[in-house]
This record gives C-alpha cells, sequence and structure tokens, in this order.
C-alpha cells in the first residue's frame, strides 16, 4: 500500500576519498543510494492502490558496513479517499530499518516497518498506519520474508497480529535480463479469519541506467475489481 503523490528527488552518489599514503585517493561508495520510478499501477500484495492508475514512486537509503539500515520510500496512492470521500489524503511514506547479514550462502534480513498515510480522516475513522515486523531469509535467486503487524492492518478494525508470507525469485536468465516471480499469503487476524493469496511474475530489463519491467499480477480474491488480474509496466533507476 507499502511499499505509496511523492515527486521523489535523485541524488548524485557520494563519493568517499579515502588517502593513502604514497598512493593516490582511492574512492569508496557511498552508504546513501536513493531511487526513483514510475509504474502503470502501483500493486501491493496484489491489491492496487492507485485504482489502477500510475504512481511516481521513490526513496533514499542508508546501508552502514556493520549491516545496519534505514530508509524512506513514498508513493501517491488513492484507495483511503476512494473509499471515503471524507478522507483527504494522496501519500503513502514508508519508514524502515533493521540488519542484514550474511551466514555462509544464506542472508539474512530482520527490522521494523512503518507505514505512514499523512492526511486528515473523518472522526471515528480507524488509522491506516501500520507498523510491522519482519524476518528474511535469502538464497541465491530465492528470498523469503515473513512480516507481522503490531498494530491494525493498514485500518481494519482488531486486526493486529495479522501476517504475511513472501516467497520471491529474481533469476538473471541473460546479461542485463532477469526472470521475476512472487507468491505471497495475506492472513488477517480477526474478521472471521480472512486470508487471501496473490501472485506475479514477470521480467525486468536493465537498459542505459535504467530497469524496464513487465509484470502480471493476480489474487484469488473474488468480486473485487483492485484485487483483478492485470498486466503492470514500470521504469525505474537507482543513484
Amino acid at each position: 500500500m507499502s511499499t505509496r503523490s511523492l515527486t521523489a528527488a535523485s541524488i548524485a552518489t557520494l563519493l568517499l576519498a579515502a588517502p593513502l599514503a604514497g598512493t593516490a585517493h582511492a574512492e569508496e561508495a557511498s552508504p546513501f543510494t536513493a531511487n526513483v520510478g514510475l509504474v502503470s499501477d502501483y500493486a501491493y500484495r496484489g491489491w492496487s492502490q492507485t485504482d489502477e492508475k500510475p504512481a511516481l514512486q521513490g526513496g533514499f537509503d542508508y546501508a552502514h558496513a556493520s549491516g545496519l539500515y534505514a530508509g524512506v520510500w513514498g508513493s501517491n496512492v488513492s484507495w483511503l479517499s476512494d473509499s471515503d470521500p471524507k478522507v483527504s489524503n494522496s501519500l503513502e511514506l514508508d519508514i524502515y530499518g533493521g540488519y542484514k547479514g550474511k551466514l555462509g550462502d544464506f542472508g539474512y534480513d530482520v527490522g521494523l516497518l512503518q507505514y505512514y498515510y499523512p492526511g486528515s480522516y473523518p472522526r471515528g475513522f480507524n488509522s491506516p498506519n501500520t507498523l510491522e515486523g519482519y524476518v528474511g531469509v535469502s538464497w541465491e535467486f530465492l528470498t523469503f520474508k515473513y512480516s507481522y503487524s503490531f498494530t491494525d492492518l493498514f485500518g481494519v478494525k482488531k486486526s493486529d497480529g495479522s501476517q504475511y508470507f513472501d516467497l520471491s525469485a529474481s533469476y538473471e536468465i541473460m546479461d542485463g535480463l532477469k526472470l521475476n516471480a512472487h507468491v505471497g499469503r495475506q492472513k488477517i487476524e480477526g474478521n472471521n479469519g480472512v486470508s487471501y493469496n496473490d501472485w506475479k511474475v514477470g521480467v525486468t530489463k536493465s537498459l542505459g541506467g535504467f530497469d524496464l519491467g513487465l509484470h502480471y499480477v493476480d489474487t484469488d480474491v473474488d468480486h473485487a475489481d483492485l484485487a483483478d488480474e492485470r498486466v503492470i509496466l514500470s521504469i525505474s533507476r537507482a543513484f
């Protein structure tokens, strides 16, 4: 919805010069990076966050050599104002931090993610702001991530403790061309144990410093247009 109008500024990667005795300065990669992208539809966990309309997205990240990291990401959204005309909200901000490391051939990632939807809401409207904790493990081209909601999930009442299971793959089939696949399951606490599955498959191509994407997205949710099957185009760049 995480990860939702933000005009993301692009910044040039900073270069740190480390002096070496009797040699020229050596350049080191900056711990700061940025990204900006445009998608034909912002789909999150299978649901359109923008009424199947385009979204401008971007963010900034800091990664320390120790494995600690933090970042912020944003996108325009419309799902809240579409659901209630008294809601004034068009932005999602995701603020996150955690720790990444490796154990042999396996990687791990643990952290917290705060979804924040600034705006004004009518009296009695349950806050959509959501705090999730997550744990992820990776091996070669496979990644599994488990997320747990410490608050009500995106405004659904009495839904704290909801969980999301995400299995993803990204495999380079030739230079600059990757095959991407994902399957997820959202379990929503309370509400008679509602749950659903979502999936995505497609390709990304690196070209001239940009990443171009074409993906098919769908869910097993019935009678919900925003969760129907669709094809999403994307273009992004990292700095």
